[in-house]
């Protein structure tokens, strides 16, 4: 593991923009805007400010969230270090220029970390920086990477995965992978590792079976794999999530929805399940 984030960042600046390509217009067909959650929390950063609209009121791991839409006017009271993600369009149509804005000027006071994933290198504060051209890269002191580059490399030197990058850069998909390699189960797609019939008892993939029995199942028994699969979209990039959640399901069935039989489904010799 790396000694620390500014070994993987490559900059001791605090204020740091992260160009992510996978982050796009808020509308249906946009995906994985949250896919960098788990590598920023592995490095120690799980405070994260991002729209409503993003998380489909799912986590696919636990961390600390606030809505970007409620946080404009207590932004003094969230604490560094902080996530923040958004686009261009969400600071100039969605109401976070002033956000961005007032966390911009409290990480440069407080010399605190602060990581703005974005979708561009150059992202404009149009109200208070009025100069065709002109950024917060040029107006305050930061630094500029790049998600992709920066998962590739962290990948490379720091997993295990089976699993290519080109199908997925959200680390908690790698993790698991690296944990089934680790135990000689299926490790090398997403649909294989979230195969419950024989996934290791300590694979993280259980945690949001969890999550959707303890704060979604309305929902779930509402809406059933569309419900999961859309959860998901959030968190995976490409391929059929469908796929992933009709495993979700089908082990949440053979619990019968219920925590205590999922725990004993969990803890059993996968060989008996």
């Amino acid at each position: 593991m790396p000694s620390s984030i500014e070994d993987i960042l490559k900059t001791t600046t605090p204020t740091v923009v992260m160009r992510d390509p996978q982050l796009q217009k808020r509308d249906k067909h946009a995906r994985a805007q949250l896919r960098s959650i788990p590598l920023f929390d592995e490095l120690g950063i799980d405070t994260v400010i991002h729209a409503d609209v993003y998380d489909n009121d799912f986590k696919l791991i636990d961390y600390t969230c606030y809505s970007s839409k409620d946080l404009v006017d207590t932004v003094d009271e969230v604490e560094f270090p902080i996530i923040h993600i958004t686009t261009q369009e969400g600071i100039e149509e969605y109401g976070e220029e002033e956000l961005v804005r007032a966390l911009l000027r409290r990480a440069t006071e407080e010399r605190e970390r602060y990581i703005l994933v974005t979708d561009t290198t150059s992202p404009r504060l149009p109200t208070y920086i009025q100069k065709p051209g002109r950024s917060i890269v040029d107006d305050y002191d930061v630094a500029v990477k790049d998600y992709k580059m920066l998962s590739t490399h962290y990948l490379d030197d720091y997993v295990d995965s089976a699993l290519p990058a080109s199908q997925t850069r959200n680390l908690h998909y790698h993790r698991a992978s690296e944990y089934h390699k680790q135990c000689d189960a299926p490790a090398d797609t997403l649909e294989n590792i979230y195969d419950y019939t024989c996934a290791p008892t300590e694979s993280p993939v259980w945690e949001p079976l969890y999550y959707f029995l303890e704060r979604d199942l309305e929902n779930v028994l509402d809406e059933y794999s569309e419900r999961i699969s859309d959860a998901l979209r959030s968190w995976t990039e490409r391929g059929e999530t469908r796929d992933v959640a009709n495993q979700m399901l089908d082990a949440l069935r053979v619990c019968e929805f219920e925590r205590e039989q999922l725990q004993k489904y969990q803890q059993t010799n996968p060989d008996l399940r």
